[in-house]
Parts: C-alpha cells; sequence; structure tokens
C-alpha cells in the first residue's frame, strides 16, 4: 500500500530533524520550524469542522504528560487567571480562564487532593 505521506525522525549534520515526504518533495523541518507548523496547524484546526468536542472521550487514547511545568498569573483584561501548561510534544499552551470557571476548577482539583489523601494516607 502507497503512502503518499510519511514522516520521519532524521539525523543531519546540524542535528535531528524530521523527514517529511510528500509523493516526491522532501522538506527537512528542525525543531523551530517544526514548532511553528504545529501552533500553525492548531490555529487552522481551531477553525475547522467539526469542532474539537466539548467533552472528554472516553475512548480517545490522549497524549497525557506527567507532572507538567506549569504557570499563572493575573489576566489584567478579565477577571480571571491565564495559564499554561507545558506538554513536550506540544509546547506552552495558555488558557485564559475567568473567574467563574477558575472557583469551579479550584473546587474540583481540591475535591482530587481530598480523595488522594484518603487514599492514601498512612493509618496511625
Amino acid at each position: 500500500m502507497h503512502h503518499p505521506m510519511q514522516v520521519e525522525l532524521v539525523n543531519d549534520y546540524s542535528g535531528q530533524a524530521l523527514r517529511v515526504s510528500i509523493d516526491r518533495s522532501v522538506a527537512m523541518l528542525d525543531a523551530p520550524d517544526l514548532d511553528a507548523l504545529i501552533e500553525h496547524l492548531a490555529l487552522l484546526r481551531a477553525k475547522m469542522h467539526p469542532e474539537i468536542p466539548q467533552q472528554v472521550s472516553r475512548q480517545h487514547k490522549y497524549v497525557i504528560e506527567i507532572d507538567p511545568c506549569w504557570y499563572t498569573e493575573k489576566n489584567a483584561i478579565f477577571e480571571g487567571a491565564v495559564m499554561f501548561f507545558r506538554h513536550t510534544g506540544f509546547n506552552w499552551t495558555g488558557f485564559a480562564v475567568p473567574k467563574e470557571s477558575l472557583i469551579k476548577l479550584i473546587d474540583a482539583l481540591s475535591q482530587h487532593v481530598d480523595e488522594c489523601q484518603e487514599t492514601y494516607s498512612m493509618p496511625n
């Protein structure tokens, strides 16, 4: 079976690169090129239909980042916060979260912390 597009990680003289082949055309992308492409593709995907589902699918196998780096700051434009999470494949992703959603998020995370403490606490 012929696959018109192939993508592979290769080592060239300047380091690692992504080799993208479509039929007889080839492009070599270094890490900054790939970051720019991923960001551009995400912006285009955001404009496409069908849109990304509002709910998490229980059947999909998501890429999960364990203990990601994160950063948060107050937003000067609206009442809420901006949260950034670092993903080793997708780069830093930012989310502007309004106050009402922050309260819900804090409550949900607090519930997870409480459940962890109950599950993993050592008996006296």
